[in-house]
């Protein structure tokens, strides 16, 4: 099976275990308190679920995959493992909280997000190579490099974003409009948003941090960019979730609309990053020529086809000329006749 064809098929396996159990997902259930879930409630409690399978099988997926890649980016392949692993075993943690009263896990969520979120960002460094880093600086940092930037921007987006949301949730909690002061808060996180796009660059622009002409390989190249246009699009699903529990957009069951967009996002962005990743890295020149000689190192040898074959017909000529007396065979070849 080619290298293609089995990320294709555990692709299509990941999206089954998704849709699957989300297309059962009605019905009546309860939460552990008793309480009735609604039918949006019941569809977030499912996605716990399976995005937290999805999660760990991807973890497993790319520690099998990791030795088809050159050495040089097996670290951005170990970084993907810890994102979709970490992920995973926070998702499980989450669908317990979630089904034991309809609780908002954000304290759970944002434990993730600030371990995995720098992780993402400080993947475009590691797999660009640091021969790729620019001289342009966005903002100088004591000791800091481009990947000490990107992780500090993606850390204090994170941490205004968790103070945000906090005032969010209390809101919803007792059914209250949300107090001004969590815009401010998201304003804030927006602006390490915007940090870590200038300095991993965008699609449409160039970057502070990493330039993609000095990328040797062209499958790096097309990675980075369709790394960029994936979070560019990906990561606005966040603001929306935020957006829908702030202005209590869903009704009752605002907060449901809430974490299910989070969970929708976290699916889209962190397993489609990881793959991403993965295809850039085993797309490598050097990966694909590493294969290959592996692949031909345990391919037996073909038999020749009779039309294949060459035949030296020297010795036969030679004899047919003695037979025939044109020539004086030598006295090893009549010892041999």
């Amino acid at each position: 099976m080619t290298m293609l064809n089995r990320t294709t098929l555990m692709l299509l396996m990941l999206t089954a275990i998704t849709l699957l159990p989300v297309a059962s997902a009605a019905g009546a259930a309860e939460f552990e308190d008793g309480t009735a879930m609604s039918s949006i409630e019941r569809v977030t409690y499912i996605s716990f679920v399976a995005i937290s399978l999805i999660f760990i099988a991807s973890a497993f997926f790319l520690f099998m995959e990791r030795n088809d890649v050159a050495r040089q980016h097996r670290p951005a392949i170990g970084i993907g493992v810890m994102i979709v692993g970490i992920a995973g075993f926070q998702y499980a943690l989450m669908q317990d909280t979630y089904l034991a009263d309809a609780s908002v896990p954000t304290d759970f969520r944002y434990a993730d997000w600030l371990t995995t979120v720098p992780l993402m960002a400080v993947t475009f460094a590691v797999l660009a190579g640091k021969e790729s880093f620019t001289n342009r600086r966005l903002f100088d940092l004591p000791g800091m490099s481009v990947p000490g930037i990107i992780i500090v921007g993606s850390l204090f987006m994170m941490v205004s974003g968790y103070i945000g949301q906090v005032e969010v949730d209390r809101a919803l909690a007792i059914g209250e409009t949300p107090a001004g002061i969590h815009w401010y808060f998201f304003l804030q996180g927006m602006v390490g948003y915007a940090t870590v796009f200038l300095v991993v660059g965008t699609p449409f622009t160039g970057a502070y941090g990493i330039d993609d002409t000095k990328i040797g390989d062209e499958s790096i190249r097309i990675a980075m960019s369709r790394m960029r246009k994936l979070i560019l699009f990906g990561w606005v699903i966040y603001p929306i979730g935020y957006i829908l529990g702030a202005l209590e957009t869903g009704g009752d069951d605002g907060a449901a609309w809430m974490m299910l967009a989070y969970n929708f996002a976290d699916l889209i962005n962190k397993f489609g990053f990881v793959i991403i990743v993965l295809m850039g890295a085993r797309g490598t020149q050097e990966a694909i020529a590493a294969y290959e000689g592996r692949l031909a190192a345990f391919t037996p040898p073909r038999a020749a086809s009779p039309e294949e074959e060459e035949y030296d017909q020297s010795g036969l000529l030679e004899l047919a000329a003695i037979a025939q007396g044109d020539v004086v065979p030598e006295d090893d070849i009549v010892d041999e006749l």
